[in-house]
């Protein structure tokens, strides 16, 4: 059966059928009910079809007037929404034109022209902030935007950081989201949008905003490469976007994406070019300045310029005094006094802990690590960086760059402050810093007395210069002088020469040593087997007594312990003889250059070897003239019988020292 396009003629053919099959079931009823009548079948079947025929046209008609009534309705809500006329029907069809109404109203719909027009704003423009404003304000129109904050995405430091803000948004330059961290860190690793109240985000929102706010931040990708994340402030507390907003905000935020990518790739290019452009030229540019400390300012700048850092100072000390000789800051001048900033930096501070660590560090937080010293008058700060500055094993100070921003310096950033830290040291031997460069007549008085006197002496020393010219000069000082010898030498003869060295002469004198500079006294090697210390040189004491006692009992105790080991190692057993005097020592320095060495003699020296060979084994035996200066009752001294001690005819009192009462 053929059916036209028409709904309403289908209906027809098939409300007829209807009838007429209605029809005949009306005859069976009226040949039921008729059956004593007298009405033959042809005149019932007749009647039975005309019945039905009336009934499908009354519905037939029905469904017309039903259709052109929907058409009616649909039309007029059709004006009402879209508050537009329709163009006139060309079909009396119902059905077909009730079609053409529809396709009427959505071509009447307005196209909404936002992307459009975003891309228009967008390509006028070149900054990320009057970016930000033409995507915020397109979202606008659709959306309850108050406001919106771009974070981008720092690849060096692996954080998100606040680039430029719209309406309610602010940059905050201290608010910082690592991309492990923090939850929109990790939505932003792994693609996906995130929803925050305002008071999760207070960080990114203008406090004068008392609203419930809802942010959504939306990631910001470059094929495989993060870029940052675009975070939209809608009005109302816990906003939920629909479908098609979601569609908009992914739309806006892709061509967000493709005319930001530009600006960004443009600033990570220049930002190469110009730390490269700055390391090719450094070396003429160091030369160029007058004096070392324009040159360290000059340096400064430099690196404060590729860490984008807000502070920077050069602090170049004394390793032996263990002071700060001089302070170099980007704001030009001590922040403090160094006299009172030298012990708190180099004892608690950054600058101290890079020093003894040998290796720069960066701290992340400041507010998290005490290692930072807060300097009175200077910004406060919530990361640093240090590094040290060595010339071979000497330390010569500190490049330290601290920003108020968290999370500010990378691993990057800390490979290129340390060549910058490498220039520096070039630049202090160019420029003859006295921390490198000595004094000719200084570095000579340092190397001969740093044979004999311990690192806190030379330390003293070399801070006091005119004591330090004076210990060379000759001279004559009272001191308590101790002589010391092993015996039974003479009976080894099987031992090389290296053996010798390594197994006896080495350990001996090296224990002796390093006991006498405990007690701070002056140390001579005199000989394989003999060694002297004088304890009031360079500087006399008033316990110098005292000292040389307890260094003596020391010594004896060291060499006991060494010859349990000699009697397993070379089978021989070499038992040691002290004596200890006080008297004069005429102290000088013999040869020039590299070949001067510091000479002692006179009646102290040789009152100790005499004391010396008339000890017997173990036996530390003592002068008179020493317990002048020893409070009494303080060591146990067994006395001696007198002996003469300068081939005259004076005998002068001995004593074993026996140990400390």
């Amino acid at each position: 059966m053929y059916l036209s396009r028409s709904t309403v003629h289908r209906i027809l053919a098939l409300t007829l059928p209807g009838g007429i099959a209605l029809g005949l079931l009306l005859h069976a009823l009226v040949d039921v009910a008729w059956q004593q009548g007298d009405l033959g079948l042809t005149l019932r079947l007749i009647i039975a079809l005309l019945f039905g025929g009336v009934v499908g046209l009354a519905l037939s008609i029905t469904a017309w007037i039903s259709l052109r009534y929907a058409l009616g309705e649909v039309r007029d809500h059709a004006r009402r929404i879209l508050q537009a006329d329709l163009p006139p029907l060309t079909d009396n069809d119902p059905l077909v034109a009730l079609r053409q109404t529809v396709a009427d109203a959505i071509a009447a719909v307005p196209r909404s022209a936002t992307l459009a027009t975003l891309v228009s704003r967008l390509n006028t423009v070149t900054d990320r902030e009057a970016m930000l404003t033409a995507v915020a304000e397109s979202l606008s129109e659709h959306l309850a935007v108050r406001g919106a904050v771009f974070l981008l995405y720092d690849v060096e430091r692996a954080v998100l950081v606040p680039s430029t803000a719209w309406g309610v948004g602010k940059v905050n330059r201290t608010t910082i989201f690592d991309i492990d961290g923090s939850a929109i860190g990790r939505a932003l690793r792994e693609r996906r949008s995130v929803r925050f109240s305002s008071v999760q985000m207070r960080e990114l929102i203008n406090t004068a905003s008392p609203q419930a706010l809802t942010v959504i931040s939306w990631p910001l990708w470059v094929q495989q490469t993060p870029i940052g994340a675009l975070c939209i402030m809608l009005a109302g507390a816990d906003v939920r976007l629909n479908d098609e907003q979601q569609q908009l905000l992914e739309q806006v935020a892709m061509l967000f994406t493709a005319y930001l990518q530009t600006s960004i790739y443009r600033q990570w290019a220049e930002r190469d070019q110009r730390r490269l452009a700055i390391f090719e030229h450094i070396t003429e540019s160091m030369v160029e300045q007058p004096n070392l400390e324009r040159a360290l300012v000059h340096l400064l700048r430099i690196a404060a310029e590729i860490t984008e850092s807000d502070h920077g100072s050069f602090l170049l000390i004394d390793a032996d005094t263990s002071t700060i000789r001089m302070r170099v800051t980007l704001s030009g001048g001590d922040v403090l006094p160094l006299n009172l900033a030298s012990a708190p930096i180099l004892k608690h501070g950054l600058a101290g802990w890079v020093l003894r660590a040998r290796r720069g560090a960066i701290i992340d937080d400041i507010e998290r690590d005490t290692r930072w010293v807060p300097t009175p008058g200077l910004e406060l700060m919530r990361s640093a960086l240090a590094v040290p500055l060595f010339h071979g094993d000497r330390p010569l100070g500190v490049l330290t760059l601290a920003d108020p921003a968290p999370y500010h310096y990378s691993q990057r950033a800390m490979a290129l402050v340390s060549v910058l830290a490498a220039y520096a040291v070039t630049m202090l031997v160019h420029y003859r810093y006295e921390g490198i460069i000595e004094p000719e007549q200084q570095a000579h008085a340092r190397q001969i007395l740093e044979k004999h006197l311990d690192p806190e002496t030379m330390r003293e020393l070399i801070a006091q210069r005119a004591k330090l010219m004076q210990a060379i000069q000759p001279q004559i000082v009272t001191v308590t002088m101790i002589y010391g010898c092993l015996r039974n030498v003479e009976r080894l003869t099987g031992l090389t020469a290296q053996q010798w060295y390594e197994d006896l002469t080495s350990a001996f004198h090296n224990g002796c040593r390093l006991i006498v500079y405990q007690h701070q006294g002056a140390y001579m090697s005199l000989d394989e087997r003999s060694f002297s210390a004088a304890f009031g040189f360079p500087q006399p004491q008033f316990n110098d007594g005292v000292r040389a006692l307890q260094a003596a009992q020391q010594i004896q105790a060291m060499v006991a312990r060494l010859r349990i080991q000699w009697r397993q190692q070379i089978g021989a057993d070499l038992p040691l003889a002290i004596g200890i005097t006080t008297g004069h020592l005429m102290v000088g320095v013999v040869g020039q250059a590299q070949s001067a060495t510091m000479m002692w003699s006179g009646t102290a020296l040789r009152e100790a070897r005499r004391l010396c060979q008339l000890a017997r084994n173990d036996e530390i035996v003592v002068s008179d003239t020493v317990l002048k200066t020893v409070p009494s009752g303080q060591f146990t001294l067994d006395p001696l019988t007198p002996a003469n001690l300068h081939n005259g005819t004076e005998m002068a009192p001995l004593y074993r020292l026996v140990g400390n009462t």
